[in-house]
């Protein structure tokens, strides 16, 4: 059985398994249309969608506006202290390895602020949201807060997909993480407010 093989029958049984556990008609039509995402090689993650990852894993966040435009996405952050903060994060690069690499490498503005910890927390919930994008129909339920570790790397960040909890479940602990280990990124794009992910997929037969 070719790697082709093996994603389609493991993204069919992580549907399946998805719609009997969810049990909600509403669920599983999001599950269907993750899917239907998955075959046409693209996901799309809207700024509400970015707003709410942001909100959940930056840690005591009060306020939080997500804009993209200009080919990037603005987030602008108040805290429970009254502090504020404005920072530009642009995915620029992935390094997708098979049983290695899951890694995506930001950049931010002001580049300055690749220094700041609440920066690589906001770039930690927007990986997050990517893995979810990428892999969503196999990690089965979201779980609140999610957040990959990000180190930085020069003047860029970089975060690591494989630390995200649900991520690092699938892989450890499931015949899914076959799956996931063959699905990786072929680009980003930044357009009708919305970050859009480009899926690479195995060739049929390969």
């Amino acid at each position: 059985m070719s790697r082709f093989d093996v994603l389609k029958s493991l993204v069919r049984g992580a549907a399946k398994a998805s719609s009997e556990r969810l049990g909600k008609m509403r669920s599983v039509a999001g599950v269907r249309d993750a899917l239907g995402d998955l075959r046409a090689r693209r996901a799309t993650i809207s700024e509400a969608a970015l707003g709410r990852a942001i909100s959940h894993g930056v840690a005591n966040a009060r306020a939080v506006s997500v804009a993209v435009r200009d080919e990037r996405v603005v987030v602008d952050l108040t805290f429970e202290n009254g502090d504020a903060l404005v920072v530009a994060v642009i995915p620029e690069q992935t390094r997708f390895a098979p049983r290695g690499a899951k890694e995506v490498i930001f950049s931010v503005e002001p580049p300055e602020s690749v220094g700041d910890a609440r920066v690589r927390e906001v770039v930690g919930a927007v990986a997050a949201s990517i893995a979810r994008a990428l892999w969503g129909p196999m990690l089965g339920e979201r779980r609140e807060g999610e957040h990959a570790l990000v180190d930085r790397e020069g003047a860029r960040l970089r975060a690591d997909l494989r630390t995200v909890p649900s991520v690092r479940a699938a892989l450890e602990g499931s015949a899914l993480g076959v799956a996931l280990d063959v699905l990786s990124i072929e680009s980003f794009s930044l357009e009708d407010r919305a970050l859009r992910v480009a899926i690479a997929l195995p060739l049929p037969g390969g």
